[in-house]
């Protein structure tokens, strides 16, 4: 969907059947939801190079997971460029979002540039219990994941590097 932002996607990544492990796509159906916002949305369960065929075309993109990090408190919404860490952004079994990113450019891929692509992390209290629901200050969370989400799309707020 092309608009006066370009062309942008909101990946949410995530099992949706993994508590808080789910925030990803939770975040990309609440903003299907109110039908509104200058991008494309997409769910997706892996990340690595399985995430290039949707970058592909876009100009910027936003891709919204969970963040394990002990140091941080449940439900607090971080964002960072792409060198952030999240659950699920790097798959395990192929590269990491910047392996993935310089293998699509070699590859002649039309890929956004690093500077606009941004991670919406939350911070997750539980990503290993099989349930559909999200952990209470993870699902406290989501208002505020879906405005972070929201401003980055329409050029209103910019990533903080050292953020995650």
């Amino acid at each position: 969907m092309r608009s006066a932002h370009g062309d942008c996607v909101v990946i949410g990544l995530g099992c949706p059947f993994l508590s808080d492990d789910a925030i990803g796509p939770r975040v990309v159906r609440e903003l299907a939801a109110a039908v509104e916002g200058p991008w494309r949305l997409v769910e997706s369960h892996a990340g690595g190079l399985l995430l290039l065929e949707e970058l592909a075309g876009a100009t910027r993109a936003i891709i919204v997971d969970a963040l394990l990090d002990s140091r941080r408190t449940p439900g607090e919404v971080m964002v960072a460029g792409i060198d952030g860490r999240s659950q699920n952004a790097a798959c395990g079994h192929d590269c990491t979002l910047l392996q993935a990113l310089t293998i699509g450019r070699a590859m002649g891929l039309d890929l956004p540039t690093d500077e606009n692509i941004h991670l919406v992390a939350v911070v997750a209290d539980d990503v290993t219990t099989f349930a559909e629901n999200l952990t209470p200050r993870v699902a406290s969370a989501l208002p505020e994941a879906c405005r972070t989400v929201r401003l980055l799309a329409r050029g209103h707020l910019f990533a903080n590097k050292e953020a995650a």
